[in-house]
């Protein structure tokens, strides 16, 4: 699996930590990190996140992460295939860091993850839902930093 990151906002050179935001995206792919695909985490604005939500889900609010899966192909290619693409708010991660005691890197790492864990088919639509999400991605997130 090829993760590939992209930083189309000002996030700040000292927090552009694409190696440990990788490491913790393949970790919650899991089984599909064997795949032949690519994965896209897109760190973006609250402008972005806003024109994304209104144009793809009818949403006329910023929110934290959006993702978005990608069919596989019906064909045989040697090509990876897109397997989907994750788009993070770096702003709203900067202003939920301190209400979850996290720092700046972990909340961005944390969305990074969550929305990863949403393209393999995890859903967060019930509270129980929601709460095993946030116990992976926080455990995935504690291993990927303490390596």
């Amino acid at each position: 699996m090829n993760v590939n990151i992209f930083y189309q906002t000002d996030v700040p050179k000292h927090l552009r930590r694409t190696g440990l935001i990788k490491a913790a995206v393949l970790e919650a792919l899991g089984k599909y990190r064997k795949e032949k695909a690519e994965v896209n985490i897109i760190f973006v604005d609250k402008k972005e996140i806003l024109r994304i939500n209104e144009a793809y889900l009818d949403h006329h609010y910023v929110t934290d992460v959006i993702s978005f899966n990608q069919p596989r192909p019906d064909f045989a290619t040697e090509d990876p295939w897109a397997f989907g693409d994750v788009f993070v708010c770096y702003q709203v991660a900067r202003e939920q860091a301190k209400n979850f005691d996290h720092t700046f890197l972990q909340e961005m790492m944390m969305y990074a993850v969550h929305g990863t864990l949403h393209l393999t088919g995890m859903d967060d639509h019930t509270p129980p839902e929601r709460a095993e999400m946030d116990r992976r991605a926080e455990a995935i997130i504690a291993r990927t930093l303490d390596k």
